[in-house]
Order: structure tokens, then sequence, then C-alpha cells
């Protein structure tokens, strides 16, 4: 036989390294020997299940591995060794450390001191061989604990923010929420203008009115309940928030709304205040020229001019000062003067009422007659009625229906009558809805909330409430206290100066007044604040064309609302101020509620609240009566509203806003990118991070049936009949003779995407190689905005095989262009979808921000077959690494992405390299060089699969350089393989699916053999079920 002599080619190369193979053993101890630091005893597999409560325990948690080596002395220095069949990556060239070895808590060396590593800007990168897999794409996708650092400061703030200091988390329920929602205009409207509301449009329809009120408030309470339950905490003010679950365009345009409404309801407390000033406390301060109606307009915009300004000089002030809840004191100090007066009139014995009703109808009210001896005068003289009675049913009976008021009762400061005697239903109701306006400010403290998922829902609900109740209240007892034709006395003229409320009240009508003062004190703080705050956020999202000063500071967004406000203020009238003011809080709240249920119908993968009362039929119902309400307050003030809330959402869109905490209405843009591709084309491509567009890659045999059906029914659990879905395959040949085929092939696939239930589009190419052809479809899939920007794909089974040599090859370039065109990839092994209903899903998330891998699990848990599943969410813990914070903050991203989510640490602190890896890397790598030969000696290598550095080696090696053992690099990925391996399989062994982080390829240069790669992968898969494994794309925004 000849060809087999020491001058043969290929064939004999490959041969004699087979026997190199069954050799290997007996040279296994020279060659640990000359590699100290490698050996230690096998370890023994711990199959102890993940412990503890909420986070697992890896090997080396706490405690030492009981069979690890002992350190041994430093050996002598060794020559290099040659080079391996394997080319070491740049990451894996060790240098010296430029200040000495590593001081703290460096892992022992041989030697018994610290580690000769250096101590790189991320600790743990080049000493640790536990992650070594991933180790070349660690400067631009770091760990977890190191990018849960970078982003735990940014978690406390927000573009809304007062400055760059982190605020303290320590306000709970009453301060931080329910407080702020009660600063309100509730009190002053009750002093000023209840009386005369239930007077004129009687207790049925105040009641009518208060009902609505409550409805509105209770439901955009539940509306943003559902926001802070979400999982966001931005830490700011209502700008944030909304930005982060509803999107820029919906938020910024709500935002806008606030903030106007914000400025009009400090100019409404300022007049409101004024009118105190003017008409009760001291008339003869009206001293601005002007006769009857217009002077008394002129002094209300003198006076609420100067009392604004006072107002922003409070709101300038320290935090310390403007603390006190002046809303909720003012508020309960005239409800309880008022209910305190109602009783003492009840009571037998009760204090002399000045006033009586007159004679006849419709006359002025009388002082009460004093009493008269007994028998004297005649019986035909009717007996005077008190206007204040005391509560009576009879007196309630009298006021329910609606009554025009009197002639002579409407005379304001100057004694000018009002003019404007309308009491329709629209304007009672604009009275009434200011009371109404502190919803949004639950959440204005954000930032201070030690649980805001669970402060903002139970103290904007309880606001809402007693806003509602204290209204309620207010106009019944009213209503069955004081006589109709008193309370129709709009500013107290009959009682020379005193206001209704005030004098029904006890001990003394300043009780109320002092009450009015308090709340408008209170409500025009925080509007003045809460407008500042949300002008700064929008100033700071660079979206709409504001001034760069307004987005820095305090004092520059205070003036700009305090200038706002003056424009309300030159009304001049609470009157004619607070339809205005009504319909932009409505519009505010109309636009909060009508996103929540867009969100809901949707629905978005981010979107996933926590709040039992929300629905979004609850917010379709809330966006309705907002609106309802509107139109019946002032149509066209409704109309120029929703015009600029309309206007400002469309600029926002137009200029493609980019918010930090994810978009969520770009889903209706997407669902309609079928029919609107002439729309998306001038706007950016869709992100992963919103739901992926999948292009799923198909093999089919002679049959032309395809060899992983699975895939197609994972598509269609992951898109739940939205987004975009392209079947894709390569037929080897040439065209036209193997067109017919192609468009059989296009049949069976659609065939087999109707019988997964998903629907898509299907695209069969016909190319000389199927390599060529996969990466060409890659690359020009799609249509404009409609294009696939993640690759779903299966594992390649039969790259071992020698029917399929080049199986490795294809893979790895296609994650390579893939991954160059920015696109997401993901891989599936073993059987998708099987097992009983339950179980968990399980994401491992060790490097990068993870943004696809924790969106999957939202994805698959629409689906039936995935709805009971619990998800279980790992990271990696090193010997740096602080376990207990890293959970905290791994906890907190979970919240802020909307994952409901266990999470788990898993602790992985041994990183020595066992003999048993040592061997089995051994055994790859020559396993991997004989198969290349074999390959070569039956047909030499193909232009795309030119000789490696690695094979270049090889031939050196025959020409007879020794071999000193496996490449370091080989064995740090093989060890890291088999430590990620072993601590997914003790804790998700049971899991119906994994979720995995894809390690990246090989890079090209320096090339390195491709079987390795996948042979890493198998390692780590090795023993598991399902498996996904999941790398995001450029196109997927950092964060979180």
């Amino acid at each position: 036989m000849t060809g087999f002599g020491p001058g043969t080619g290929g064939l004999g190369r490959a041969i004699r390294a087979f026997f190199r193979v069954s050799s290997s053993s007996v040279s296994l101890q020279v060659s640990l020997t000359s590699s100290p630091g490698l050996l230690t005893s096998p370890p023994r597999r711990d199959v102890t299940p993940c412990r503890g409560r909420g986070w697992g325990r890896g090997p080396g948690a706490g405690e030492r591995s009981p069979r690890r080596a002992a350190p041994s002395p430093p050996p002598p220095p060794a020559p290099d060794p040659p080079p391996s069949d394997s080319s070491p990556s740049p990451s894996e060239e060790t240098t010296a450390p430029p200040h000495g070895p590593t001081q703290g808590r460096g892992r022992a060396g041989p030697g018994g001191g610290t580690s000769a590593c250096p101590a790189p800007p991320e600790a743990g990168l080049a000493c640790d061989r536990n992650l070594a897999l991933f180790e070349e794409e660690l400067a631009t996708r770091p760990r977890v604990p190191a990018l849960l650092r970078r982003i735990a400061p940014y978690s406390a703030l927000s573009p809304d923010s007062d400055d760059g200091r982190v605020p303290r988390r320590l306000l709970g329920t009453l301060r931080g929420v329910a407080g702020p929602s009660l600063q309100t205009l509730l009190g002053l409207v009750l002093v000023l203008r209840l009386p005369w509301v239930v007077g004129t449009g009687g207790v049925l329809q105040v009641s009518a009115i208060g009902l609505l009120l409550g409805a509105c408030t209770v439901l955009t309470a539940v509306s943003l309940s559902a926001i802070a339950t979400n999982g966001l905490d931005p830490g700011g003010c209502p700008l944030g928030l909304l930005s982060g679950a509803l999107g820029p365009e919906a938020g910024g345009a709500v935002g806008l709304c606030a903030f106007l409404s914000a400025a009009f309801a400090a100019a409404a407390a300022a007049l409101g205040a004024a009118e105190i000033l003017l008409v009760y406390v001291a008339p003869q301060a009206a001293v601005l020229p002007g006769r009857g109606r217009g002077g008394r307009l002129n002094n209300g915009r003198g006076y609420g001019a100067g009392l604004l300004g006072l107002l922003g000089l409070g709101a300038a002030a320290p935090p310390a000062a403007r603390a006190a809840p002046l809303g909720p004191a003012g508020l309960l100090l005239a409800l309880l003067g008022l209910q305190a007066g109602a009783l003492r009139a009840a009571l037998p014995g009760g204090a002399p009422h000045a006033l009586c009703l007159p004679a006849q109808p419709g006359g002025r009210l009388q002082p009460c007659p004093t009493a008269r001896p007994h028998g004297a005068g005649g019986n035909d003289t009717p007996e005077a009625r008190p206007v204040f009675p005391g509560p009576s049913t009879r007196l309630l009976a009298q006021n329910l229906w609606p009554r025009p008021p009197e002639p002579g009762l409407g005379v304001g400061p100057g004694g000018a009558e009002d003019e404007d005697d309308d009491s329709s239903f629209g304007v009672l109701l604009g009275l009434s809805l200011p009371t109404a306006s502190g919803v949004l400010w639950g959440c204005s403290r954000s930032g201070e909330l030690r649980d805001i998922a669970r402060s903002v829902p139970a103290g904007s609900l309880g606001a809402a409430l007693v806003t509602a109740l204290g209204y309620l209240s207010a106009a019944l007892l009213l209503g069955a206290s004081v006589e109709g034709q008193l309370l129709r006395d709009k500013f107290g003229g009959s009682l020379r100066g005193t206001p209704v409320a005030g004098a029904a009240s006890w001990p003394s009508p300043w009780v109320p007044l002092a009450g009015a003062l308090l709340s408008a004190a209170g409500a025009g703080l925080q509007a003045l604040l809460g407008g500042s705050r949300l002008l700064r956020g929008l100033a700071r999202t660079r979206a709409l064309p504001l001034p760069h000063a307004l987005g820095r500071g305090r004092l520059w967004p205070l003036a700009a609302t305090a200038a706002v406000a003056e424009l309300g203020v030159l009304l001049g009238s609470l009157d004619l101020l607070a339809p205005v003011l009504s319909v932009f809080w409505l519009t505010s709240y109309l636009g909060l509620n009508l996103a929540c249920a867009l969100q809901g119908l949707l629905p978005t993968p981010g979107w996933s609240p926590r709040c039992r009362l929300y629905h979004w039929g609850v917010s379709l119902a809330g966006a309705g009566l907002c609106l309802g309400l509107m139109l019946v307050t002032c149509w066209y003030c409704a109309l120029l509203a929703l015009g600029i809330g309309a206007t400002a959402y469309k600029y926002l869109e137009y200029r493609g806003a980019q918010s930090e905490w994810g978009e969520g209405l770009r889903g209706l843009s997407l669902s309609a990118a079928r029919f609107a591709l002439l729309r998306l084309e001038d706007g950016q491509p869709p992100a992963p991070s919103w739901r992926p567009q999948l292009l799923v890659l198909l093999k089919l045999d002679e049959e032309l049936r395809a060899t992983q059906p699975q895939l197609l029914a994972l598509a269609a659990q992951l898109q739940a009949g939205k987004g975009l879905t392209v079947v894709g395959s390569v037929i080897p040949g040439d065209l036209p003779q193997d067109q017919p085929r192609a468009r059989a092939a296009e049949q069976a696939l659609r065939a087999g995407l109707a019988g997964a239930g998903a629907r898509g589009f299907v695209q069969v190419l016909v190319a000389p190689g199927r390599g060529p052809g996969l990466a060409a479809l890659v690359q020009g899939c799609g249509l404009g905005a409609l294009r696939p920007n993640a690759v779903l794909m299966g594992w390649p089974h039969g790259w071992r095989r020698r029917h399929d040599p080049v199986a490795a090859r294809r893979f790895v370039e296609l994650l390579r262009v893939a991954g160059a065109g920015g696109r997401a990839l993901l891989v599936a092994k073993g059987p998708l979808g099987a097992g009983a209903p339950g179980g968990t899903l399980d994401v491992w998330w060790v490097v990068g921000d993870g943004r696809l891998l924790t969106l999957l699990p939202l994805l698959l848990r629409q689906h039936p077959a995935w709805r009971g599943c619990r998800v279980r969410l790992f990271t990696v813990a090193l010997l740096e690494d602080n376990s207990v914070r890293l959970r905290r903050l791994l906890e907190a991203v979970a919240r802020r992405r909307g994952l409901p989510a266990q999470t788990h640490v898993v602790e992985l602190h041994d990183s020595d390299v066992s003999a048993y890896t040592y061997e089995r890397t051994l055994m790859m790598e020559q396993r991997s060089q004989m198969l290349r030969q074999m390959r070569q000696a039956q047909g030499g290598p193909t232009p795309s699969q030119a000789p490696s550095a690695g094979e270049e080696e090889e031939e050196e090696e025959e020409r007879g350089a020794p071999r000193r053992g496996p490449s370091p690099g080989n064995v740090r990925r093989m060890h890291a393989a088999e430590r990620l391996n072993e601590a997914v399989g003790r804790c998700s062994g049971g899991a119906r699916l994994v979720l995995l982080d894809l390690p990246p390829p090989p890079p090209p240069r320096p090339p390195r053999p491709l079987d390795n790669y996948l042979e890493f992968l198998e390692v780590l898969t090795e023993g598991l079920g399902p498996v996904l494994l999941v790398r995001g794309g450029d196109g997927d925004p950092p964060g979180p």
C-alpha cells in the first residue's frame, strides 16, 4: 500500500494525528506540570438546588471547595511554549502590572501572595476565568454587576429632577402622595363659590356634579396607579413617569397641558386670595380705577398679580420652608368650622340668628324681630323664619331644585352688581372642577418615595375619594342648614361683608376664611412648583423648542411658570378663569386615560401594571368622561385645549423624540406598518427592545419539509399575531432551472406558517451555495421600515457529522453577518414548547444590557401556551461583586422593565481549572486538528475554508515542533462553559425554557478554528432542556 510513507500528504498527517490522540493521556502529566496554576482536582458536581429566598447560591458562595489543591511553591521559569492549534485572542495576552501586584481583595496566587494580574477597569475581567466565553465583548457589553452599578445612580434621577443630587427616599404615602394630591382649591371654592352653586343649582344638581367629579378623579387615579405600578421608577415628577410608560409623544402632550393647567391653577389661587382680601377683609383697599364690573376686574388683576408674586417668592424658598401641607390644613379647617356651626345651630339654645327671610317672597333679607310679649299684636302676622335654622329635611327638600338668584344678591366689591348671572350646568361644573386638580400631584415627589408602587395608588385613590366626599358633604350640609335665598347671595352683601359659609360656621366667621387662605396658599405653591418641574422636564428633553435656560436650576422654570400664570391673572375674576382651568386639567386627564387605555388594548410587552383596579376599560371610561365634561363646561375652550394637546403630540412625533425609559405608543405605527410603509419610510427602524421583528431561517429537506418546524411555533408565540414575521430559506441551485422548486418551497413554508398559527411573509432564495444565500437573505430581507431586526434560527445539530463538514463555518458566518447588520440573534436548541403547562421561564443575564433577554418572557407570557409560567431572573456574581446589593439592583431593574420575575444571584467564586477541563480541551483541539486534516486530504481547502493560523501552526508541528498543551484561551473558555453549565443545570434543570446570553462568535482576525466555538456552546448547554440563546443587536438601546 503506497501513499502512507513519510513523504505522503494530508491523509498520512491525519492518521498520525489520530494516533497522537490515543497517546495523549501518557503525556498529559508532563503537559500539566508545564502549566502551573491550571491543575486542581476535578470538582464534584453539586446537585443541590438554588437555596435562599429570592436568590441562589452557587458553588463557592461563602465557602471554598473542599477539594481544592493546596498552593505549591512557584516553579522555575519555563521557556515559552510553542504555538498551539488555536491562536489566542488579543484579550488572552498578559502584561506585567504597571504598579506592582494588585492589592486588596486579590486572589491568592501559587506562591501564597496576591495575584500578579493587574486590576483592569472592571475588576475581574482578565483575572477571572468563569466568564471567559464573553471576554472578547466585555469592553462593549459589560457584565451585569458593572451595568447595574452604572445605572444605579441614574435610577433616582430624571430629566425633571431639581438638581443632580440623588434624593433620599424617605417619604411615605401621606407626606409623599396624599399631601400633594390634596393641595387643591377645594377649601377656597368651598368658601367663595359652593354656597352660591348649591343655592342656584340645587342639591340634586350639585350632588350629580360631585359624583361626576369623584368618578373623574378616581378613574384618573386608577390610570396613574397603573403607570406607577408598571415597574418604572425614574425618580422625578409626573413627566418622567408619563414619558417612561406612555412614550415621549403622549408624555410630552399630557405634560404640556398639565403645565398650562398648573400655571392657571396658581393664577386662580391668587385671584381667590385677592377676592377674599377685597370683599371680606379690607373692602376699602379696592382703589384701582374703574366702575362697576370693570373696577372689580381691575382690582382683581392688580392684587392678584401682587399675591402671585408672593406665591412665587414662597415657591423659591428652601424646600424645608415650603413643605407644610397648607392645602389639607385649610380644607380641614373650613369643613370643621362649617360642621361645628351646623351642630351648634341644631342644638337647643343655639346662637340667635340676626337675619330672617322677608314676609313676601323675593324681598330682601331683614333683621329678625325681637321677641314680643305674650298676647301682643294680632295673629295675622306671619312668623319670621331665620336664615340659619339648623339642619332639617324640610330645608333640604326646598333646596333640591335649581332657582335663579333674586335681584340685588349679586352685589360685589364697590357696590357693583354681578352682571354675569348665568347659572347653567356648565357654569356650575366649571366652578366646581378646580377642586379636582390634584391627581397628577400624587407622583410629583416620586423620587423621594420609599415604595412608589404602593404609595402612589393608595395616596392618589385616597385623595380622590377625600376630595369627592368633602365636596359632597359640604354641599349637603349647606343645602340642609341655610335658606336658599341666602345661599344665592354670592358675595355676602346681605351679611355686611361676611361670606355665607363663614356666617354658617362656628366659632367665628374667620375660621373658614383662614381655611380658604391656607388652601389658596397651598394650591398656589403646589401649582407653581409642579408647573416648574414639568416645564424643566420638557426643556431638558429638548423635544419642544424651549430655551435651554429653562432646563437648568429652579429659578428660571419657576419664573416662566409665574409669567404664564400672569396671563390667567389678567382675566381678573375667578368666575372667568375657572372654566379655562377646568378644561386644561381635563385635557391632561384625558390624555393620561386615553394613553393607558391604548396601552392595555395593544397590548405592549412593556406594559404590565400590577394595580388590581386597572383595566383598559376603566381608563377608556375615564377618557370618555373627561371629554364629555370638557365639552359641557366650555366647548370652545375644550377645542382650544384639544388643539394644543394634539399639536404638541404631532410635533413630538415629527421630531421623533427619544425617551430614556422606553416607548409605548409606537406600537400603533408598527401594527399599521404593513399598510403605511410610506409613513414609516422616514422614521427610525424599530428596535428589538420594543418587539422583535423576526426573520425565521429554516432548512428544507429533499421533500421540502422544514427540519425544525418548532421554530415556526416559537415565532407565532413571540409575535402573537402582531409585528412582522418573515420565514426564509435557501435552496442550492441555479436559476431558472430551480425556480419551480423555489415556488413549491414557498407554498410549503406558507402552509407551515399557517399550521403554526402565525401570520407573516415567506421568502425563498435560489443560490449556488447555502452560506452565501443565507447571508444575502439576512442582509436584504424587508422593505423600508418593514424590515426584520431579529434572526431566529435553529441549532446546527449535524455540525459534527462528516456529511456536513461546513455546518460550523456556515453557522458562525451567519452569526457574524447578522451581528454586523445590527440584527438580534435567537438560537433555539432542544424541544421548544415541550412539557406540561406551567413551569418556569428562566432568564440568565450575564453580560450586556439584557433588553431583549428580559423582553422575551413578556412576549411569551402573552401566549396561552406560556401564560401560566413563572419568570425567574438569574445573574452571575464573581468574587469582587456584592451579591446582596446586586440582587437589590436586579429587582429594581426588573420592576422598571415591567418583568414580574423572582431575582436570583448565583455566585461563581472558584475559578480554578480542573484536570478534567484541561484534558477535555486538549481532546477538543486534537479532534479539530484531525478533522481539518482529513478534509484537506479529501479535497483540500476551498476558498471559503482558507487555512487558519491554527492550521498553519499544525503544519509547523508536523515539521518537528513539539506541543506543550492546549491553548490557555481555550482552557479558560472551556472552564467558563463548564462552570456556567453547572450553575444553570443546578438552578434551572427543570425549567420549561432557559433563556441564556449567547457568547460572541470568534472574530475573523485573528482566525481561530470555528469548531471550537460550537464545542463551547455544546458544553454550555449540555444536559439542559430547551434553551434559547439570545444576543441583542446594535438597535437594542442601552439602559434600563
